[in-house]
């Protein structure tokens, strides 16, 4: 879907050298010992669908600046979206007027000094300059396949672009632009009875596909029609990049050497320390991140100023790398590893039909959904499948089936692997737009699909 035109001003926030100007006023403005500044611009955009009408749209610009100071091991921040001297002045007096009453933080490191930064641009000026028709045009197509199938469509079309800057008084300054969107699409019966989803995220807007966004959704929702319960239990299952995604963003964030070293995570090793270096999923596991992905584009610093690089965590199955903060590799004596905001798993050559052909008996989940932890020592969620699952025998789809409540390990479920397709960026958050997860659709044995649940 290409939008109907691009603006003059594709490129929303502040440039480089406005950001390092901004910066370096309101350092100084400073007499902490040390100090940080984060500056995030841009534009935030939306449209809304429901009840088969585009019911409203919206844009915001704004400009936030996030001051941290620091007296000792005492440290405070103030944010403000005020950008005369007057009001920055104060800002900066404020956060320091807090850190110097706060308590100690006894794993506080000085400000990081000047950094070498990888050279990402995540910007598309098919994104930025999008326009609110453009966003109405992709909206109509699920308004129309709706009103054709006789359902009723809600769906959110959100983009953002903007600019991302961090400075300390060590002399450490990152600047990074990047542009976002995420859409999805629900669809249900008049009756509410049935229901279908669909969704896309992406840096670059070229590669939304809002028709077969609109097409999959009601395909769902139709197919989805005269559903009837099946037993709960162990199923071999096809899980859809999303339902994938869904899981593998919770790995991400278990991913981290200190619960690890001290034993509250599944990466603990047995008497002391972590797991890198042993083999803990199926061997066609390799799982990675990089700012520099075209298209999954992530920051190349953090909000404290390291630097992320490609990071390689899983490979072949085996564990490679976990998770560092400055205070723990201090401690350990080894080298921080912050990772970056965005989950690569490399995928196979299969296709979504390819899994279920493959498929004797299991069910097919199209996303899942109200994700919570059970625990972190196996990295176990339990949530609900939703908006279209599916009974599959002998490699087709032979029914609709009620919605499950599952209880699943994430490692359990990644030393499972039967098939792996191909690698897609998906809409893994439970809502808006969130760090670029690029992942393949998997079909695994033995998912606990644990309890029948009514939900639609």
């Amino acid at each position: 879907m290409r939008p109907l035109q691009t603006g003059a001003a594709d490129r929303h926030g502040l440039t480089r050298n406005d950001a390092r100007a901004l910066t370096e006023k309101i350092l100084g403005f400073a007499s902490a010992d040390h100090s940080r500044v984060n500056v995030w611009a841009g534009v935030q955009s939306n449209t809304r669908t429901a009840i088969n009408r585009i019911t409203t749209a919206g844009a915001s610009d704004n400009t936030t600046v996030t001051v941290t100071s620091v007296f000792g091991k005492r440290q405070a921040s103030i944010t403000t979206n005020r950008l005369d001297d007057a009001a920055l002045e104060a800002a900066v007096a404020r956060s320091e007027a807090l850190a110097r009453i706060a308590p100690e933080n006894p794993e506080y490191l000085p400000e990081l000094g000047e950094q070498d930064y990888l050279d990402v641009d995540g910007s598309y000026a098919s994104t930025g300059g999008l326009t609110t028709e453009a966003r109405a045009e992709a909206a109509a197509l699920a308004v129309a396949a709706a009103e054709e199938s006789e359902t009723v469509a809600a769906g959110f079309i959100s983009v953002a672009a903007g600019s991302t800057s961090v400075g300390t008084s060590n002399g450490a300054f990152g600047h990074y632009m990047r542009t976002g969107v995420n859409s999805t699409l629900t669809v249900r019966t008049p009756d509410g009875s049935s229901s279908g989803w669909a969704g896309d995220e992406a840096s670059d807007w070229n590669t939304i596909e809002s028709e077969r966004i609109a097409a999959d959704a009601v395909r769902k929702c139709l197919d989805w029609r005269g559903r009837t319960d099946l037993e709960p239990g162990l199923y071999d299952v096809v899980l859809e990049p999303t339902a994938v995604g869904n899981l593998l963003l919770r790995l991400m964030w278990a991913l981290d050497a200190r619960a690890a070293d001290e034993g509250r995570s599944f990466f603990s090793k047995p008497g002391g320390g972590n797991r890198i270096g042993e083999r803990l999923f199926d061997e066609r596991i390799t799982l990675a991140s990089d700012p520099s992905v075209p298209d999954a584009e992530a920051s190349p610093f953090t909000n404290d100023g390291q630097p992320t690089t490609r990071n390689l965590w899983v490979e072949n199955g085996v564990l490679r790398s976990l998770r560092y903060s400055r205070f723990w590799a201090d401690r350990s004596g080894t080298a921080p590893n912050p990772g970056a905001d965005n989950f690569l798993m490399s995928g196979g050559d299969a296709t979504l039909d390819d899994l279920i052909a493959a498929t004797e008996r299991g069910v097919l989940i199209t996303r899942l959904w109200y994700i919570r932890e059970l625990n972190p020592r196996t990295i176990a969620y339990t949530g609900l499948t939703r908006d279209g699952t599916f009974l599959i025998e002998n490699g087709r789809i032979a029914r609709p089936v009620t919605n499950f409540r599952f209880n699943q390990s994430i490692p359990e479920m990644l030393q499972n692997v039967d098939l792996v397709g191909r690698a897609a960026r998906v809409a893994s958050g439970e809502g808006d737009y969130g760090p670029p997860v690029v992942v393949p659709p998997l079909k695994v044995r033995g998912f606990n699909l644990a309890s029948v649940s009514d939900a639609i």
